[in-house]
């Protein structure tokens, strides 16, 4: 077993990022067995068979399937996941395994993969050079732009990128709901940037709820994140509602700083 012209197995390669990754890999020629709870090829059967197994299911499973195939994957073999969330993953595939690691996160949905704009992916290394070089060379062969990244920061970056950025899309679908007006009357009304929210909004909900579960509930950073975004809510609120000008201007300002805007823009 190697990496050289290795076979690849995925864990959960019939989900929909599962099946991403499995056409990512064989657009480069690789070979791919998947395994699902819908297929009767065994999680570790494809461990044993395979010189890289990725892990691609939900965060809450993932644990568990680490604990199942890491014993059963060489120490010259690469073991991978897909999760979202990399610090404490990547320490159960360390503590299962002997094998090579490395996490990685692709930091876009399996849906957007025909789109022809360059797509980041979180590479986290944590065990072997030789599976973070095979990894690096087919993400950047396939088009993938990685972005290298500590474990524990890339779970404190995904709790603002995700958890509370999430966060307040679902809370803005729950204000629209409880507004008492008709979805078709405030569209007939709205902007084109709040026609574009809307249209988020909607891309979300199409998708299955445990994806956003997950991203809001297994990221402990998420919840941190999520409580500095209700309190800067709350800050906000209490200067609109003194109705004073000027403290809304003095943090309107601040922000802008921050986000390096120029005044001429405006």
């Amino acid at each position: 077993m190697g990496l050289e012209h290795p076979k690849v197995g995925i864990v959960g390669g019939t989900g929909r990022m599962g099946s991403w990754f499995a056409r990512f890999l064989e657009r480069q020629g690789l070979e791919v067995v998947r395994t699902s709870r819908s297929t009767e090829l065994l999680p570790r059967q494809v461990a044993a068979m395979c010189d890289v197994v990725v892990v691609s299911v939900p965060i809450k499973d993932t644990m568990d399937v680490a604990r199942e195939i890491g014993p059963l994957i060489p120490e010259n073999g690469l073991l991978i996941d897909l999760t979202s969330i990399k610090a404490e993953v990547i320490d159960a595939m360390l503590k299962y395994s002997v094998c090579q690691v490395v996490g990685l996160h692709p930091l876009f949905g399996p849906e957007s993969s025909g789109d022809s704009d360059t797509k980041r992916i979180a590479v986290c290394p944590a065990r072997g050079e030789q599976g973070y070089h095979w990894v690096m060379h087919i993400a950047t062969r396939g088009g993938l732009e990685p972005l290298v990244i500590d474990p524990l920061l890339h779970d404190q970056l995904m709790g603002i990128v995700q958890g509370a950025n999430h966060f307040a899309l679902i809370a803005l679908a729950l204000a629209i709901k409880a507004s008492g007006h008709r979805l078709e009357d405030i569209l007939n009304s709205s902007t084109q940037t709040f026609e574009q929210t809307v249209k988020r909004i909607r891309a979300m909900l199409e998708q299955p709820p445990h994806l956003f579960a997950s991203l809001l509930l297994d990221n402990p950073y998420s919840r941190s994140s999520i409580d500095s975004y209700v309190a800067s809510c709350r800050r906000l609120a209490k200067v609109i509602n003194r109705g004073q000008r000027d403290d809304f201007e003095e943090l309107f300002c601040s922000l802008r700083q921050f986000f390096q805007i120029e005044e001429g823009i405006l």
